[in-house]
């Protein structure tokens, strides 16, 4: 097993899961040509290898001495970590067949912005990799009392409210500070992703130490209430000014009691609507002990849920439990005698199937390697845009696939998911995702139609509830496509351009798995990969508003209107492709049209 050595940017991310107790890292082609595998183990290669790369700043300038760290994807355990040169290079050894997270932090440098609904790039042995750094942006000031004295030792965080583009944003996991002011009353918050902040002096905050100023109300900057706190400005490698003078006003008390039946207690978290996924404060119920107690709490709408954790000798992952988020609003006066009742989360699961091809051209490929096989689900973004506490649990939302085929996403919280298989297989493609009966061979369509169809609908999870008869099949005989936009001397596709790829054939025009969608880059080239079979309609499309950008976004089941509108868009084109089993296609010219 690998040493833990987490970089700060996980440490950031640990500190805000472990809030929730969300720190688990303690404890085909055509039916006639083809037959599918049975679930026989795979024979892993046992051999270990290396993840080499370079780090290097926005402007391409090596980094030195930075640590980077491999873990393993799908898993809650698995960290090995390096540092880069003088020339900024790294190399991890002794890394066995897998995919990895390969990350990189440093010390006033940050991770360019994630995106929550895009799969976290993955890496395998033999691969290098390009990880770039971006100098953060810097809030520094000083909190002085109504007499101009400096207040010492008090707590100031900065909250991330909206991102660089401007909008509303959840990625307070992502990007907050925390710090302590000094003897002159001074702080200095560094390492911030661009965007606009608010800045707090006092109250409990996220971290578990006690802090002068725990039981009074936050001050925001400059002198002000939350709801009247000014929003600051913060950009990639400059320093931004907020003074606070700090009011000292007496803070509210919430308390209440976990109904938990965990010998290792319940921890609690306040969240304040409208302010991201960064509790505003925290507390925990001992085990034994009557109830819990949140100091320093400011008036305004709020949401404080439950959670409680409980270990198992026989499995890496703990079970867990979350209350219902519960809505209450500080006016004026202490809020008393809440009662919040953890419920386990659930888990969904299954089995990954390969279906291999007889066709003469299809022979002798490298199947997929279960090994470097993920799962990862994607929720409903309503049910994500309603529940504060959706982004906490989804967490640890990949399963990695045993060499049985097997996978199991652990503690799930109820709703509507689909599946995110990733495999790496340059011959395969995703033939069906089901719930219920597996599909087989000859009689696939049979099969299918008596299950559900886990690529066209959501599957429901209730609270509590294990799924475990999900099939994702993964078929041989795929295609792919390398290409260029042909344009002519004054045309050029708009910025953002996007090539979709839809099925022509009159019965594959409902399967979400028959749509793609690339990027175009720079020399106007675009890629298509682990493609079907069969007659396809391309197009170029220019950005329109909130458009599926990834191949995963394009086909969730509630992206039938886009994909219907992005068909009919190809059929008016009429660029057709026709792609037979295990066929690559390079030097395609695909026409824009005006």
């Amino acid at each position: 097993m690998f040493e833990s050595a987490p970089t700060s940017s996980e440490r950031k991310i640990r500190v805000v899961q472990s809030v929730f107790a969300l720190a688990i890292v303690i404890v085909a082609t055509f039916s006639k040509a083809s037959s599918q595998t049975s679930a026989t183990p795979q024979s892993e290669e046992a051999k270990t290898g290396s993840i080499t790369g370079r780090v290097v700043n926005e402007s391409g300038q090596p980094l030195p001495g930075v640590p980077v760290s491999a873990r393993l994807a799908g898993y809650t355990l698995g960290i090995r970590t390096v540092t880069s040169n003088l020339e900024g290079n790294f190399q991890i050894n002794g890394l066995d067949p897998a995919v990895y997270y390969v990350t990189a932090n440093a010390p006033a440098y940050i991770i360019p912005p994630i995106d929550p609904d895009t799969p976290q790039p993955v890496y395998r042995i033999g691969d290098s990799v390009r990880l770039e750094l971006v100098k953060g942006g810097v809030i520094t000031g000083t909190v002085t009392n109504s007499t101009n004295e400096p207040i010492v030792g008090v707590r100031v965080r900065t909250l991330l409210i909206k991102d660089a583009s401007g909008k509303p944003t959840k990625a307070g996991l992502y990007s907050f500070g925390e710090r302590s002011t000094d003897d002159r009353g001074i702080y200095r918050i560094y390492g911030l992703l661009p965007g606009t902040y608010i800045v707090q002096a006092g109250g409990t905050g996220a971290f578990s130490n006690v802090n002068p100023g725990d039981l009074e109300a936050p001050t925001f900057a400059p002198s002000s209430t939350r709801d009247t706190a000014s929003e600051i400005q913060v950009r990639s490698g400059e320093e931004t000014n907020a003074d606070i003078r700090y009011r000292g006003e007496a803070g509210r008390v919430i308390s209440g009691v976990v109904k938990s039946s965990s010998p290792s207690g319940a921890s609690i978290a306040l969240m304040r609507l409208g302010d991201g996924l960064l509790p505003t404060n925290t507390s925990y119920q001992v085990p034994g002990t009557k109830g819990f107690t949140l100091y320093g709490v400011a008036d305004g709408e709020y949401e404080i849920v439950a959670q409680e954790v409980t270990s198992s000798l026989s499995s890496p992952y703990p079970d867990m439990a979350f209350s219902d988020p519960l809505r209450i609003s500080v006016k004026g006066a202490d809020v008393t005698g809440l009662e919040l009742i953890p419920k386990p989360l659930g888990s969904i699961g299954g089995k990954v199937l390969l279906e291999s091809s007889k066709l003469t051209e299809c022979q002798n490929k490298r199947q997929p390697s279960f090994s470097e096989t993920l799962v990862t689900l994607a929720q409903s973004k309503k049910e994500r845009e309603t529940d504060p506490t959706a982004l906490f649990r989804f967490l640890g939302s990949t399963s990695a696939v045993d060499r049985d085929g097997a996978f199991s996403v652990k503690n799930i919280g109820p709703g509507q998911y689909s599946f995110n298989p990733r495999f790496f297989g340059k011959y395969w493609y995703l033939r069906s995702m089901t719930l219920g009966a597996a599909p087989a061979g000859p009689t696939a369509k049979t099969t299918i139609s008596s299950a559900r169809d886990a690529a066209r609908n959501w599957t429901v999870l209730k609270a509590g509830e294990r799924v475990t008869n999900v099939t994702i099949t993964l078929s041989e005989g795929a295609a792919s496509i390398r290409g260029k936009i042909a344009t002519g001397e004054d045309a050029k596709p708009a910025p953002g351009s996007q090539v979709y790829l839809v099925p022509a054939e009159r019965d594959k025009l409902d399967d979400p798995l028959r749509y793609f969608v690339s990027d175009i880059g720079g020399d106007l080239a675009f890629s298509l990969n682990n493609l079907p079979p069969g007659q396809y309609l391309s197009l170029v499309q220019a950005p329109v508003e909130n458009p599926p950008t990834t191949t995963d976004k394009l086909r969730l089941p509630d992206a039938t209107e886009a994909r219907t509108k992005i068909r009919r868009a190809a059929e008016a084109s009429k660029s057709e492709v026709e792609l037979k089993p295990c066929q690559n296609l390079t030097d395609y010219r695909l026409k824009l049209k005006p």
